[in-house]
């Protein structure tokens, strides 16, 4: 009986031991589709040295700077801009100031047909230059100005300046970097996205007395203006930045190396051309002229970290270029006012608005 006893105990031990013993996983070799498979999943997974460069980003820059109402290439003007544009799928229209003329007295009428072309070539933008505020003749007052913006279907830039004292011009005033840029605004810079890419756009513009007479806008140091662009730019994780200046070249040049982060500046007021581009440091810095002679084309290639990789510039002689058929009435009312011995630009644009022609433009799109 003492054995059958011993026995059954052994039994027992033996039997409680089977049952806290560590078990093999059970849906090992059982199907069980949950369960991936440990050679698949090594397999799969991606090797760091294997994954793919990031593909680099190039954008143009179609630019134009102190064009003052010359009007006669309008027309040429457009197609060059079409014919960029077809070709660089990503790209921003800009203009670097200076669009009115210094003809004081028909200011009014000046203002407004620029923004109406400048509107037709469909810009993305534009900074102030001085001779926007020009005062005197007559002018007492910013209403020609306020009459450009009021119309501009493009963001008006000023960072550097203080509106808060003009009635004309505070209503238009934002005093923002806007990340969603609105027709007749004036910001301190907006963020236009190009592609899958965000693009810093800024301007800041420079007064000088004997050229211009401001009224009741002030204009505050440029290049502490142009830090703070960047830097806001930069808080929210944008590193590809264009300042549109109106300073002069030298200036520019001043700017480039005394703030990093500008990848482009886009200049006017010195009347000259930058052909191939100055670069300082990281900084590109370009101008077309003067009087809508040429049209300026950068093309610039970014790579993963916001950094120039390469790039290259050019200037279009406008007069080279054809008429645009969309924009091939403005031509024919140029040779009309020739004929009547209207010699002026300003007259020009006076013929023009005279034959009702001026409301018929709006913007034509690639």
């Amino acid at each position: 009986m003492q054995k059958i006893v011993t026995f059954l105990a052994a039994i027992m031990v033996a039997f409680t031991a089977f049952l806290i013993w560590p078990q093999k996983d059970q849906s090992e070799g059982f199907g069980d589709t949950d369960a991936p498979d440990r050679k698949e999943t090594a397999a799969s997974d991606p090797d760091p040295d294997e994954l793919p460069e990031p593909e680099p980003f190039e954008l143009t820059l179609i630019h134009t700077n102190d064009t003052h109402t010359v009007m006669d290439n309008i027309a040429r003007r457009a197609s060059l801009i079409e014919e960029i544009r077809r070709a660089n799928p990503h790209h921003l229209l800009l203009s670097a100031g200076d669009v009115t003329s210094w003809e004081i007295g028909r200011k009014a009428q000046d203002s407004l047909a620029n923004a109406v072309f400048m509107n037709h070539l469909d810009y993305d933008g534009m900074v102030l230059g001085n001779h926007e505020f020009d005062l005197g003749e007559g002018i007492i007052d910013h209403g020609p100005l306020s009459t450009y913006i009021k119309h501009a279907a493009h963001p008006v830039l000023g960072a550097n300046v203080d509106f808060s004292q003009d009635a004309f011009l505070e209503p238009y005033a934002d005093y923002s970097y806007t990340e969603e840029p609105a027709d007749g605004r004036i910001n301190k810079g907006f963020v236009q996205t190009v592609g899958e890419e965000q693009i810093g756009v800024f301007g800041i513009t420079q007064y000088k007395e004997v050229v211009t007479v401001p009224g009741d806008v002030s204009f505050s140091d440029y290049t502490q203006a142009a830090k703070q662009a960047v830097a806001h730019f930069e808080s929210i994780g944008i590193d590809k930045i264009v300042a549109l200046t109106h300073i002069g070249i030298g200036h520019d040049r001043t700017l480039a190396e005394e703030v990093p982060g500008i990848d482009v500046i886009i200049g006017g007021h010195s009347h000259v051309t930058t052909n191939p581009p100055n670069q300082i440091g990281d900084t590109l810095v370009v101008q077309t002229g003067e009087y809508d002679t040429n049209l300026g084309e950068l093309k610039v290639v970014f790579d993963e970290e916001g950094k120039i990789i390469d790039h290259s510039g050019k200037l279009h002689p406008t007069k080279n270029a054809e008429i645009h058929p969309d924009t091939a009435r403005v031509q024919e009312l140029f040779d009309e006012a020739l004929a009547l011995g209207i010699v002026s630009y300003e007259d020009f644009i006076g013929h023009i608005i005279k034959a009702g022609e001026l409301d018929t433009y709006e913007a034509f799109i690639e």
